[in-house]
């Protein structure tokens, strides 16, 4: 029966589309001119308000790519069929399926209500940007980085012997693609661009410490003997507040629906007389869960090239 949970999570992407649509007024309570069927699924259709909804959703999160309206249809089509064959085989009334729906239900109409809540949340000002962004300029600076390549060998013997090829004239590539343990010997050896901090400490302190076109090794680590060559390196580089903006707004925006959503629960709560009966067993999580609270994600700083 747990494999129906996986299904059902795929099915209910077109819920979470109904709920957008309903908190944006795209769907409305009635009208005026009959909507287009674009499917019949038994006594069910798909209209063209159906589509629009599901293609422009799939279009925020990347989109189908070219004929999107075509396997946006196939995909309602493929949902409707499914649901139905389920409720032919009585799937919605086994007990497990009722308790499912129900959450999904609830929700669905919480995320619906929130986006109602925070739909007409005032925007972040400029001024208010700028406040973050002096508080918080470390989030906003793009670590040093180096331009690594590496021959990975089992002892130091292999690692000088290495080296010694190289002093000879063949090129390290060469050497780390015919004898390097390291899946980068594909690559000829190349870790492309590392930030401080993504690397084992033995070889950080190296790397870091070398100059561009610099050799270096045997270094050893934990996973044996290394043989390092530098191609380049980047120092830090503070992120200007203009390059930052666009993600600081985004982040100030998460922050005041996730503020809107807290304040809302818990004024809810008191309404309703909400009483905890009996904590469950399992330990806490560290921060609240969000059942029906903002779908978005905060968004990352930024990226780091």
């Amino acid at each position: 029966m747990r494999n129906i949970y996986t299904v059902s999570r795929f099915l209910l992407v077109v819920a979470a589309v109904v709920a957008v649509a309903y908190a944006s007024g795209a769907v409305p309570a009635a009208a005026a001119d009959q909507p287009k069927v674009l499917a019949k699924i038994g006594n069910d259709t798909i209209t063209e308000a159906d589509l629009s909804e599901l293609t422009k959703s799939i279009a925020q999160q990347g989109g189908l790519g070219d004929d999107s309206q075509k396997k946006a249809l196939e995909y309602l089509v493929n949902v409707y069929v499914l649901a139905a064959e389920a409720q032919a085989q009585g799937l919605d009334k086994d007990p497990e399926i009722q308790r499912f729906l129900k959450f999904n239900k609830q929700d669905l109409l919480a995320r619906i209500y929130l986006d109602k809540m925070t739909k007409n949340l005032p925007d972040p000002t400029d001024q208010q940007a700028k406040e973050y962004y002096e508080k918080n300029k470390d989030e906003f600076t793009i670590p040093e980085s180096i331009l690594l390549h590496h021959i990975l060998v089992k002892t130091e013997k292999e690692a000088k012997d290495a080296q010694a090829r190289m002093k000879k004239g063949e090129k390290f590539a060469d050497v780390a693609t015919q004898i390097s343990l390291c899946p980068s010997k594909l690559r000829g050896g190349n870790l492309d661009w590392l930030p401080r901090g993504s690397l084992v400490k033995e070889i950080e302190d190296a790397a870091f410490g070398m100059e561009k076109g610099q050799m270096l090794g045997p270094v050893q680590s934990k996973f044996g003997y290394h043989v390092l060559f530098l191609e380049d390196k980047k120092p830090a580089q503070a992120t200007s507040f203009d390059q930052a903006q666009p993600q600081i707004m985004e982040r100030l925006k998460f922050t005041a629906r996730q503020e809107k959503y807290e304040n809302t629960a818990q004024e809810l709560r008191k309404k309703l007389n909400v009483q905890i009966v009996e904590q469950p067993q399992a330990s806490a999580p560290d921060k609240p869960l969000v059942p029906a609270g903002p779908a978005t994600n905060p968004p990352a700083g930024p990226k780091k090239n």
